[in-house]
């Protein structure tokens, strides 16, 4: 049986398959799901800025607690230093450029550093 002409451009894309084939999950895959498993392949951590952040110091002016992210502001919780010295406080850190966030309750400081994000 011939085979038919390729009429339309979205025949001819790479990654269609022939007819009777099945599509592989690589293939299938769209959005955060591709995100997380190109980020993997690449060996990279797609979701780091979900973990708990470790505090290895006091956050202090000269020596703040570097956080970063690609979206204007984020939100943490600050639970002292060493961790859990109070309840919870949620801030929302900023890019502020020299000007740090700072804890009402114990008075850690933290710098966030804005990435720039990269749209798929």
């Amino acid at each position: 049986m011939p085979t038919p002409a390729k009429d339309s451009a979205e025949d001819s894309l790479n990654g269609f398959r022939e007819e009777g084939q099945i599509p592989t999950n690589y293939e299938l895959m769209t959005g955060n799901e591709r995100y997380e498993y190109m980020q993997r392949l690449a060996g990279k951590e797609p979701w780091a800025d979900l973990y708990p952040i470790v505090l290895t110091h006091r956050g202090t002016p000269k020596n703040p607690i570097v956080l970063k992210g690609q979206d204007p502001e984020r939100y943490i919780a600050c639970t002292g230093f060493p961790a859990d010295s109070h309840e919870a406080i949620w801030l929302t850190i900023r890019d502020h450029g020299k000007r740090n966030d700072r804890c009402p309750h114990c008075g850690n400081n933290f710098k966030y550093e804005q990435e720039h994000a990269h749209h798929h």
